[in-house]
């Protein structure tokens, strides 16, 4: 073998070792995302505590912050650091993305530093809740940046993913260009993350595409390609609607709420007719890697069925959205565990957990959406707590029961989770 092979080889090996190191850390960060919005999730209980909230930062207000921060990290940061994990898996350059983490770590660190400081006023917002805080939007946009770094390089195997990325951030940037200073601040955020939120829907729908592809190990076909294709489409109508609308009126509003009903639900139709159909093969469900993609199937299809079934202001809503956001989760739950655990060297050597973490996550949040479904049925106000609800029937009592339980349940199986792959991640056998 010539100087130059081995040149080749260790040029190889070492990009190699780099490429592995970024996908470690953005898996890291992932699920320490997780851990920090369960702790967050804890000091909401203390928050309602009598006496207890008083030492709280800010006091009693700490409730709402804390909730903010919750849904950012549950959410926003989980499944983008995820996306990142995902594009750094097959990415032929490492520096981007390992700047990318350090970036979205920065901003992650900033966001919590100023929730625990009871900085900012809590500002609600549909998608993007946020502390209004400068330091606060500081911490999202390097969470945002660091992203970026991550996916738009060579490589990837994302461009539509990508391509959904760059539109959602040129809708938050053109809002912010657009929106007057002078307005109402609530109404300003609120229409600040209206239309990038609803973009970012597209990115978390490509992002649970691509988990079904690889838990099924289906190869890219014509069918797939297309499925992705349309995601892209869809998510470019939004230029559309910023060019068209005036981001202060109704109609600008209710574009993007028909830009997630009409291009939307036919990609990830598609994409899971193709892994069914396609390949000639139809996935092992009896394996770890069907039985998530199954239970991904089943809460996601759950969700968008609700999507198209919502009520006025009751808990139907609710049961849309944590059905989504549940079947996206069992995806990324399974890939880590099954895929890319492996990938690092570092599988979960016995079966048995991840298959219970699976199941408990999975059906929980089933149980929990359903349960939330019901009771909307029923007339139960959403952001609704305590007598407000106005639980006065059998029905709307068991409902809200269900509501409970399989939260309870989905909440344990979150926490298997992060434990067993935390373990994996810093500890090496």
């Amino acid at each position: 073998m010539g100087s130059r092979d081995l040149s080749a080889k260790s040029m190889h090996m070492q990009q190699n070792h780099f490429r592995m190191l970024e996908l470690r850390l953005w898996l890291l960060l992932a699920v320490a995302a997780l851990a920090v919005a369960g702790g967050l999730a804890l000091g909401l209980a203390l928050a309602r505590t009598p006496v207890v909230q008083d030492y709280l930062p800010s006091g009693p207000a700490f409730f709402h912050k804390a909730l903010v921060t919750h849904v950012v990290f549950s959410f926003q940061v989980w499944l983008l650091a995820m996306l990142a994990a995902l594009a750094a898996d097959t990415a032929r350059l490492s520096w981007p993305g390992l700047a990318g983490v350090g970036l979205c770590a920065g901003g992650g660190l900033l966001m919590l530093a100023v929730t625990l400081a009871g900085w900012g006023e809590a500002s609600l917002n549909n998608y993007v809740p946020v502390l209004d805080h400068p330091l606060y939007f500081a911490g999202l946009a390097l969470v945002g940046a660091g992203v970026a770094a991550a996916l738009w390089r060579p490589g990837t195997g994302l461009a539509a993913v990508g391509w959904c990325y760059a539109v959602a951030l040129g809708c938050f940037a053109l809002a912010a260009w657009r929106l007057p200073a002078d307005l109402d601040p609530a109404f300003r955020l609120e229409r600040l993350f209206w239309g990038g939120g609803h973009v970012l829907q597209f990115v978390n729908t490509g992002l649970v595409m691509v988990a079904w592809q690889r838990l099924s190990g289906h190869q890219p076909t014509r069918l797939s390609r297309l499925a992705f294709t349309l995601l892209a489409v869809g998510a470019s109508s939004a230029v559309v609607v910023e060019l068209r609308f005036d981001p202060q009126g109704l109609a600008w509003r209710q574009a993007y709420t028909d830009l997630l009903w009409f291009m939307l639900p036919l990609p990830p139709l598609l994409l899971a007719a193709d892994v069914l159909v396609s390949s000639g093969r139809r996935p092992d469900w009896r394996s770890l890697a069907g039985g998530a993609l199954g239970a991904s199937w089943l809460v996601f299809a759950l969700g968008g069925g609700a999507g198209f079934a919502l009520g006025a202001g009751d808990t139907r809503t609710p049961s849309h959205y944590h059905a989504m956001i549940g079947g996206v989760n069992v995806a990324l739950m399974g890939l880590v565990i099954c895929v890319l655990l492996p990938r690092l060297g570092r599988p979960i050597l016995s079966p048995r957990l991840p298959r219970w973490q699976i199941g408990l996550y999975g059906g929980g949040q089933l149980l929990h959406a359903l349960g939330f479904y019901l009771a909307g049925l029923a007339g139960v106000a959403r952001k609704t707590a305590g007598a407000e609800q106005g639980l006065d029937s059998v029905f709307k009592l068991v409902s809200m029961g269900v509501v409970g339980l399989g939260g309870a349940v989905a909440v344990l199986g979150g926490v298997l989770f992060v434990g067993q792959v935390l373990a994996r991640l810093v500890r090496h056998d």
